[in-house]
């Protein structure tokens, strides 16, 4: 080769290929290093008994990590306001689509259900229903057709509950137009000292806030459910909202280290909360957790071992008959038994 009138010297790519995979073996051994470390160290920054001893310690820390605006989260917000737009009836009830500023020019979508027989001098149990990747209130609520969701909204406002089913930065663009880059988001928001799920999980938090002021809530009786990310959503935030009194969790709870997408990721995580460290911060509250045998998403096995390392958290919360996990025979959907509906309604005490 020639530069400035000088030979240089000059190989064939493949010679330095090599050298790259020394770096590149050298990378993942480092990785591997650090996770068997983060092993000993989640295990001395969170116990069973030092959660016990103080929960929110560790909620606080959870809060740091996730980052604003969940850290600004305050029960002395001002209410938010919030306008709804009549759809329709149906055989199961009445259905509005609803708008909440979550905070000055902040607004937040979802579609609220109210039962079949809703008489506003009653108080009834209030139950989030928290779509998936891809999806979007309307889908998991039956607007279209049947899907993986199983009915999942109007089988839980069959029950006798108001139901809000809030839409996330997740539908499927390829069916609904309105344009978002959900990874470049949470790109931007964790360089600002946030993420996508901290800011999600604050909209869900105040909405609970505008629902908890309704004269028809019990705000006794809250629940979440939830499929794939919606399964995430309803983890985290009953991991950090103690108002939600059970959680049903479907199709999510695995080994994050081997399914660590990267809005399912945050700074220090390993050291600090992976999924069962999370999920114990629901305890002594109900917490329903499912895994489809045939999921072709999450292998339900390292849904077993991540539950097992759980269970010492609910064991040391003296809460064991507040935990269940099932290994149900299906794909990625939300079970069509009524087992996991039972166990969860049964921790909002619904008399309905």
């Amino acid at each position: 080769m020639i530069y400035n009138d000088k030979n240089l010297y000059a190989e064939e790519m493949s010679d330095s290929i090599a050298y790259r995979e020394i770096y590149a073996v050298s990378v993942n051994r480092y990785i591997d290093n650090l996770r068997s470390e983060a092993d000993k160290s989640r295990g001395g920054f969170i116990t069973p008994q030092s959660l016990a001893a103080d929960r929110e310690h560790y909620r606080s820390e959870f809060y740091k990590m996730l980052g604003r605006p969940l850290t600004e989260y305050s029960a002395d917000l001002p209410l938010p306001g919030a306008s709804k737009e009549f759809i329709g009836r149906d055989d199961m009830g009445t259905i509005y689509r609803i708008l909440i500023e979550v905070t000055e020019g902040f607004t937040f979508y979802g579609i609220l259900f109210l039962p079949v027989h809703f008489d506003d001098t009653m108080k009834y149990p209030f139950v989030i229903s928290q779509h998936g990747g891809g999806g979007t209130p309307e889908l998991c609520s039956d607007f279209y057709t049947d899907t993986n969701y199983t009915h999942m909204t109007r089988r839980v406002q069959e029950k006798n509950a108001v139901v809000f089913a809030p839409q996330l930065l997740l539908w499927d663009k390829n069916n609904f137009s309105a344009e978002y880059n959900r990874e470049d988001a949470d790109n931007d928001l964790k360089q600002l000292g946030s993420s996508i799920t901290a800011l999600e999980i604050f909209c869900i938090m105040r909405s609970i806030d505008y629902f908890c002021a309704q004269s028809y809530i019990d705000a006794d009786k809250i629940g979440m459910i939830g499929l794939s990310y919606g399964g995430f959503y309803t983890m985290v935030t009953a991991a950090a909202d103690t108002r939600i009194k059970s959680a049903y969790s479907s199709c999510f709870l695995n080994d994050r280290l081997t399914y660590n997408r990267n809005d399912w990721v945050w700074f220090n995580a390993a050291n600090t909360f992976l999924d069962a460290e999370t999920a114990a911060l629901i305890a002594p509250r109900r917490l329903y957790i499912e895994a489809g045998k045939k999921d072709m998403l999450f292998d339900y096995r390292s849904a077993i071992n991540e539950y097992e390392r759980l269970l010492p958290y609910y064991e040391a919360a003296q809460a064991l008959d507040n935990l269940c996990f099932n290994v149900f025979d299906g794909d990625h959907m939300l079970d069509y038994g009524n087992k996991g509906l039972d166990f969860f309604f049964a921790g909002i005490d619904n008399n309905g």
